[in-house]
């Protein structure tokens, strides 16, 4: 994995893009469109800009973030006194039917790697440029918030009452969070997750290789020209 050393790294498959700090908050991210409203705004007003946070249950924490090698695909790794977990976000891209598969869908998987860690999980969406808050209701496996045109939507296999409650849980199995804007998912929430993955993941590798970028500095070229390549709208 590519490590970096800023404080947030840039997920994105062309229809839009996230910002994702290194305690886990989604800072910026706009929808439908690049230059519509933020459902999250937190980079520019922590108050009014809403979360979405992935976080122990309490106390201080280390926090380091690396790319997946030559892909699109940040993971942050939590630790605190033994316990560790491990957040891989990511915007599905790849190739569908002859054509590129890039839903307004952003997933998040949170892994166990050590301990026994309790997370809590906050998702907090505002719209009129952080004058209001999005207001839950909770479905069968989702939240629905609504106060928009769309329906915005967390799909999850984690315990809903707890993320409504704003209470920490045991992370004993891999936790999926699929935020959707306008077109709910309507498939399995850990098979889905886990194919756009593999399905992503090898979509960046395989446009990394169609690149023509020499071995001068290519790392850093390649890291450089796969940010690019997401802000292309």
């Amino acid at each position: 994995m590519t490590k970096h050393t800023y404080e947030s790294g840039l997920i994105g498959n062309c229809a839009f893009i996230a910002h994702v700090e290194k305690t886990t908050n989604i800072s910026w991210l706009c929808f439908p469109r690049f230059d519509s409203d933020f459902i999250f705004g937190g980079i520019l007003d922590r108050k009014k800009g809403g979360e979405f946070t992935i976080l122990p249950e309490s106390g201080d924490f280390h926090s380091e973030q690396a790319y997946l090698e030559n892909t699109n695909i940040l993971k942050t790794t939590i630790s605190q006194e033994g316990n560790s977990y491990q957040v891989t976000d990511f915007a599905p891209r790849f190739k569908n039917y002859d054509r590129y598969y890039k839903p307004l869908m952003l997933i998040r998987k949170i892994e166990q790697l050590s301990g026994s860690p309790k997370i809590k999980i906050s998702c907090k969406p505002t719209t009129d440029r952080g004058s209001r808050f999005l207001k839950p209701s909770m479905g069968s496996n989702h939240i629905r918030f609504m106060g928009i045109e769309q329906e915005l939507r967390l799909s999850t296999n984690a315990p809903l009452s707890y993320i409504m409650d704003g209470k920490a849980f045991s992370l004993h199995k891999p936790i999926y969070l699929i935020l959707t804007y306008g077109r709910p998912l309507e498939a399995p929430i850990e098979n889905t997750s886990e194919r756009f993955l593999l399905a992503t993941s090898g979509y960046w590798q395989g446009w990394v290789k169609s690149t023509s970028i020499s071995n001068f500095h290519q790392k850093l070229v390649l890291r450089s020209a796969l940010i690019l390549k997401i802000h292309q709208y």
